[in-house]
């Protein structure tokens, strides 16, 4: 998954500028995702509605996923994030065909 880098300490605190590792990284994000949902009709960014959910798992899961995380790269929310957004494009796509 990309990360996000600030784009300028002029620029909102929210804005970012994400990079990828690879060309197919960011051509398998952008096939998969629905770009509507993240462009207004102007070309602008439309910032997410975030809000907070609390999870209890159990203390093995925890410790799998941070191993997974540490693997990635990443924080454990960010994989949980990822993930999360993963299975819902493959299960959308199951609906589809």
């Amino acid at each position: 998954m990309p990360r996000k880098k600030p784009i300028s300490k002029k620029s909102k605190a929210s804005a970012t500028v994400r990079t990828f590792k690879s060309a197919g990284e960011m051509d398998d994000i952008l096939e998969s995702s629905d770009l509507g949902a993240i462009f207004t009709a102007r070309g602008t960014v439309k910032e997410p509605k975030i809000r907070k959910v609390n999870l209890d798992l159990p203390e093995w899961l925890l410790t799998e996923l941070d191993k997974e995380a540490q693997r990635a790269g990443v924080a454990r929310q960010p994989l949980i994030k990822i993930w999360l957004v993963q299975k819902l494009e493959e299960e959308r796509r199951k609906r589809i065909a």
